[in-house]
């Protein structure tokens, strides 16, 4: 591979292929009323779209160096990121959405993001309170933790 650029953009096209093939099996709808075929399919066909751009794009990209992925300092960012979504994956039935979102918040602002603790929890707040009641009005069922939400 001639650089990261194209070798990703490969893994996306394959990816977007299984998507819209994914979607196929799936009732179509027609245009006036779209049946459950019709929003992954989109999604699938734009992503291959830009990954076909990337990969056409990275022929022109220099040579990159596998070593040059990650800066000092960067993969270790990258592992924490997983971990604390992962960890929000495993906990986010029993804990709730609010709870492991909010926690989710804090630690990535804090972890990654560098803020003081207490800036941490005042954005967590204002990011995961007025989540929770845009998707209760708009009817979507989130898991209720031990608290009232």
């Amino acid at each position: 591979m001639k650089n990261l650029d194209r070798l990703s953009s490969l893994f996306f096209i394959l990816l977007s292929i299984a998507i819209c093939l994914g979607a196929i099996k799936l009732p179509g709808g027609t245009l006036s009323n779209p049946g459950p075929m019709f929003f992954p399919f989109f999604l699938g066909l734009c992503l291959l779209i830009l990954s076909i751009v990337l990969f056409v794009q990275s022929g022109r990209s220099p040579l990159c160096n596998f070593s040059e992925l990650f800066q000092k300092g960067e993969g270790v960012k990258a592992i924490y990121v997983m971990g604390t979504f992962a960890l929000s994956a495993i906990f986010f039935e029993a804990m709730g959405f609010v709870v492991s979102m909010f926690i989710l918040m804090v630690l990535l602002l804090k972890g990654i993001g560098g803020k003081t603790v207490m800036m941490s929890i005042l954005y967590a707040l204002i990011i995961t309170l007025p989540t929770y009641f845009l998707f209760t009005l708009l009817g979507v069922p989130l898991p209720r933790g031990p608290l009232w939400f």
